[in-house]
């Protein structure tokens, strides 16, 4: 753009104003609107760019004060983000991906595989388009909506750092979740060692896990060294999540394996309540099976939270966002 500014004839704090609007002004949706650039720049500005790789489609407001939106893309896919309301913050979960192509049996987002990764760009205005009043000052963000990050690198390395140096997202409020792409994580660790990492578990042996994340690109056999070096390089605390499935993963039998499995390993366990979706072959644990399976962990000193699922009611929680078009949402019978 400073090159473009510059070919234009325009002086350089024209590019400063450009990103005061992009950053600063998330109700703007097109150059016509930039008040202080003339007429003639604008419609310069319309022909050779498009101000946003995208539009709002829908948006569904929860009772829980969660708000989903569904984007459209340019190729008329969709992507969907969610924000959260928490004490004194709000929490944003993006995409990286259309589709995913993992495919956890449990998710909703993998169920037709992958369409498309998603490009920085698309990331940075579905930020945009998810901030909320306050605007970035007070903003968690998670990358662990549709799509396997790491599959995406480059687009979310430079997604992150207009994250840092554009929006002003503090480099510790940003969480990314991987499924356990290992050479991800490696690079991960060097490129943003402040930030924070969270690895999809779901379960504490390896037969258990293939069932659940049939396609999981790493076994936890090379998976847990690779955590523990991520460790010693950023000192960052890894996250374990752990969707807790009813008859499946959630017995004592599995609390035992799973504090067997990350004895001596400096990190937290979230368990997450399975949230159902349409045709599903799951079901959420029963409370008793749950509380059990907590106590148990902290019984035996595991750094342990349970997760408050926000969104379930539009289908924004954990596992429920989709591409909902092409017959992507099967039909009840």
């Amino acid at each position: 753009m400073a090159g473009w500014f510059a070919s234009a004839g325009e002086k350089p704090y024209r590019l400063k104003q450009l990103k005061d609007w992009y950053f600063k002004r998330p109700e703007v949706k097109s150059f016509q609107e930039l008040a202080n650039f003339p007429k003639a720049l604008r419609e310069k500005l319309e022909r050779d760019f498009a101000f946003l790789s995208l539009s709002l489609e829908e948006a569904k407001l929860a009772p829980d004060g969660s708000k989903k939106q569904t984007l459209l893309l340019r190729d008329s896919l969709v992507t969907e983000t969610v924000t959260m309301p928490m004490d004194g913050y709000h929490t944003v979960c993006l995409s990286t991906q259309v589709g995913c192509p993992v495919g956890c049996r449990f998710c909703f987002s993998g169920r037709h595989g992958l369409k498309r990764n998603l490009t920085a760009g698309e990331m940075a205005d579905s930020l945009r388009c998810s901030l909320p009043p306050s605007g970035a000052e007070s903003l968690n963000l998670v990358i662990m909506g549709m799509g396997e990050p790491f599959y995406n690198y480059e687009a979310l390395k430079t997604f992150l750092n207009i994250c840092k140096d554009g929006f002003g997202v503090g480099s510790r409020r940003v969480t990314v979740s991987t499924v356990g792409v290992l050479a991800g994580i490696e690079r991960f660790a060097a490129d943003f060692p402040q930030m924070n990492l969270a690895v999809s578990l779901h379960a504490p042996r390896e037969e258990l896990r293939r069932t659940l994340i049939p396609r999981a690109p790493s076994e936890i056999r090379e998976l847990l060294p690779a955590l523990k070096k991520y460790f010693a390089a950023t000192k960052r605390l890894v996250t374990f999540e752990y969707a807790m499935i009813g008859d499946v993963n959630d017995s004592l039998r599995e609390a035992k394996e799973l504090c067997e499995l990350l004895k001596g390993f400096d990190c937290k366990i979230n368990l997450i309540p399975l949230n159902e979706v349409p045709e599903g072959d799951f079901s959420p644990s029963e409370k008793e099976n749950s509380e059990r399976f907590v106590d148990y962990l902290k019984g035996r000193g595991m750094n342990v939270t349970v997760r408050h699922s926000l969104g379930g009611k539009v289908g924004g929680a954990c596992g429920q966002l989709a591409d909902r078009r092409n017959g992507d949402v099967p039909k009840k019978s």
